[in-house]
């Protein structure tokens, strides 16, 4: 079995917006509760939203958007052949040390919108929502893996990542918020 190991790293070019509830209760969730935090407070982006940036359906990942007709094939084929290394990976400033969350200090602070939703051929306004938004820079580095196989490689994720890192981006609201340029990627085949 062939493998190829990506060392990725990923910069911020906007500002990212968390929600990490999907609730439709009346229950209101505060702002802290809709980030994602490991170990010590330290602000983290798990794997999965890495596997919807790239995989998903609803809202729409690299293979549905970029692959047309195909999506469906690479979304089956990557979501077997493809491995995030770290579950949890945290979000890093530009010293390279990990960003922890100890308040809404400016560097992490609260949106207050109210957006809109389609509900039939209408569009309307919800009541306003307070989100968490972690201000630039800031840097994500992990490691993928790759199994060979004849839809994507090394380059073809590259592409999703510079293309998808504007077009579709990572957290909740996007593109508008998380857009983000790859920094580092470097590749190397294993036997």
């Amino acid at each position: 079995m062939e493998i190829t190991k990506i060392a990725v790293e990923l910069e911020a070019l906007s500002d990212i917006m968390f929600d990490r509830f999907v609730d439709y209760s009346e229950e209101k969730r505060p702002p802290d509760q809709k980030l994602y935090l490991g170990e010590d407070n330290a602000l983290v982006l798990p794997q999965e939203n890495i596997y919807a940036f790239l995989f998903g359906e609803n809202p729409m990942g690299c293979a549905k958007a970029f692959e047309g007709k195909q999506g469906k094939t690479y979304i089956r084929i990557g979501q077997s052949h493809m491995f995030v290394d770290e579950p949890l990976i945290p979000f890093l400033d530009d010293g390279g040390k990990p960003i922890m969350f100890g308040g809404f200090d400016g560097k992490i602070w609260i949106h207050k919108g109210s957006p809109r939703v389609k509900k039939g051929s209408l569009s309307i306004k919800t009541e306003t929502k307070e989100r968490p938004v972690l201000k630039m820079p800031w840097n994500l580095t992990f490691g993928l893996a790759v199994i060979k196989n004849n839809y994507i490689d090394e380059n073809k994720l590259f592409n999703w990542f510079t293309l998808g890192g504007m077009q579709i981006a990572l957290g909740t609201y996007r593109p508008r918020w998380g857009r983000f340029s790859v920094k580092k990627w470097e590749a190397k085949e294993q036997k």
